[in-house]
C-alpha cells in the first residue's frame, strides 16, 4: 500500500482546485490547531496538515478514532466518512512485509529494524453525536504581543529585522535580514503581523545558523529549491498563525497565488516532498515557540518602527501561551 503516494495525490488534487489560497489555510485561519479530543494532544507534521485541510469542511479542530469515541460513550454517526492520518511504527525487519500488507508501508530499513508508516482513521467532532461544543479560545496574550515575542527570540539569534524598508516584504539570506514595509502600507495590522511572521519565522528559521534547512547559496527565484523553501515557510507561518489566532492576510494570499503552480510541480515530482515540508514546518514552529518563551525583549529605537504594533515595544507580555 503506497500511503505516501495516495496522500500526496489527494493534497495535489485539492491544491489544483484552489483559486489562490492554499487549502489548509481555510481551517488554520480559525485560530485552532487540530488535536485529539481524548488525549488533548496536538497533531504534528503531516497529520496536522491533513487535518487542517479536512477541518475546513467540518469547522471543528477536535478528532477521535472510532474506538476512542466509543470509549468516551459517544457515537460516530452512521454513514460518516473518516479522515486518514498516519503514524510511524518501528518493527522487526522480518515483520515489515506483513505490516505493510496490513494497511501500512515500509519507509526505511536499517539492520534488523524497519520503519513502517501505518494509516488509521479519525472522525471530526462534528461527525460524532454527543460531543460538547468547541470550547472558546482562552488566551490572555494578544496576537501582537505573541508576534513581538517571536521576533524578540529570533533577533536574539542574530536575525536583523528592518521595519519601514522596501516595497516588498522579504528575507535576505546573505545578510540574514528581514525587510518589511511600514504597517501603514498593509490593509490591516493582522495582515502586517502575518506577513512579518512568514518572513521572519518561516524563512529566517531556515537559515544555516538556525535550523539549516537551506544552504549558504541563495536558491534561484523560480527554481524547485526556491519553491520547496517557500512551501516550508508557508506551512510554518500558517500553523503559527493558527496557534496565535492570526488569520492569513490579503498580502500573503496574493503572493501565494503565484506559488501554487510551482508547489504543485514539486509535489507531483516526489511523493515524499509534502511529508518533508510538513516535518520541517513543524520543526520551525517548535523552534520559534521555544525561542519566544525564553526570549527577553530587545530595546528598539523609536526610528525602527512606527508604532507598538511594529515590534517597537519593550514591555514583555505577562504570560505567553504558544
Amino acid at each position: 500500500m503506497d500511503i505516501r503516494e495516495q496522500i500526496t495525490s489527494e493534497i495535489v488534487a485539492l491544491m489544483s482546485q484552489e483559486g489562490g489560497a492554499p487549502p489548509w489555510r481555510k481551517s488554520w485561519s480559525s485560530g485552532y490547531l487540530h488535536c485529539n479530543a481524548s488525549s488533548g494532544a496536538t497533531y504534528k507534521g503531516i497529520n496536522q496538515l491533513i487535518l487542517a485541510i479536512a477541518g475546513a469542511i467540518h469547522g471543528d479542530a477536535r478528532w477521535l478514532t472510532y474506538r476512542q469515541a466509543e470509549y468516551m460513550g459517544l457515537q460516530v454517526r452512521k454513514g460518516e466518512r473518516g479522515t486518514r492520518i498516519v503514524k510511524m511504527v518501528e518493527v522487526n525487519r522480518r515483520q515489515a512485509a506483513k505490516e505493510a500488507d496490513a494497511d501500512g508501508e515500509v519507509v526505511a530499513e536499517e539492520g534488523n529494524r524497519a520503519l513502517v508508516m501505518k494509516a488509521y482513521t479519525v472522525f471530526n467532532a462534528s461527525q460524532i453525536d454527543g460531543m460538547a461544543p468547541m470550547p472558546v479560545r482562552d488566551c490572555t496574550v494578544t496576537c501582537a504581543d505573541a508576534v513581538q515575542q517571536i521576533i524578540f527570540g529570533l533577533q536574539g539569534t542574530g536575525l536583523k529585522v528592518n521595519f519601514g524598508q522596501g516595497f516588498q516584504p522579504c528575507y535576505l539570506p546573505r545578510t540574514d535580514e528581514v525587510r518589511i514595509p511600514p504597517a501603514s502600507e498593509f490593509t490591516s495590522l493582522e495582515d502586517f503581523h502575518a506577513t512579518l511572521l512568514h518572513e521572519a519565522a518561516g524563512h529566517g528559521s531556515q537559515a544555516v545558523k538556525r535550523l539549516a534547512m537551506m544552504s549558504s547559496d541563495v536558491p534561484r527565484f523560480g527554481s524547485a529549491e526556491y519553491a520547496r523553501l517557500e512551501l516550508i515557510a508557508e506551512l510554518a507561518s500558517a500553523q503559527l498563525g493558527a496557534q496565535l489566532g492570526l488569520p492569513m492576510g490579503p498580502s500573503l494570499i496574493a503572493s501565494h497565488a503565484g506559488y501554487l503552480a510551482s508547489w504543485l510541480q514539486v509535489l507531483k515530482g516526489d511523493k515524499n516532498e509534502i511529508f518533508r515540508a510538513a516535518a520541517n514546518a513543524q520543526k520551525i514552529c517548535d523552534y520559534v515557540s521555544k525561542l519566544a518563551v525564553e526570549a527577553q525583549p530587545l530595546v528598539v529605537p523609536p526610528a525602527m518602527g512606527e508604532t507598538r504594533s511594529e515590534v517597537a515595544a519593550v514591555a514583555r507580555p505577562s504570560r505567553l501561551v504558544l
